[in-house]
């Protein structure tokens, strides 16, 4: 799998799973400190995103980083 597409996953999955939450980018925001462009990025698959990040996101919405990456789209 390329990393265009693991980007992707994670983007689809994290924005996913943070609307089945009723958590918004903005709550995103206030639980991270991560700019709301920076989380938009992600969630557009526009941005790279460290391992660190990642794992922070993927506790957000309760989710492994293996859960994140899946292709469910």
């Amino acid at each position: 799998m390329n990393e265009q597409k693991l980007l992707e996953n994670f983007g689809f999955n994290f924005k996913m799973y943070r609307t089945k939450q009723k958590m918004t980018q903005d709550d995103v925001v206030a639980k991270t400190g991560f700019s709301k462009s920076y989380v938009s990025n992600v969630e557009g698959a526009k941005h790279s995103i460290s391992l660190v990040n990642a794992f922070i996101l993927a506790s957000l919405v309760n989710k492994t980083l293996d859960d994140m990456l899946k292709d469910l789209n």
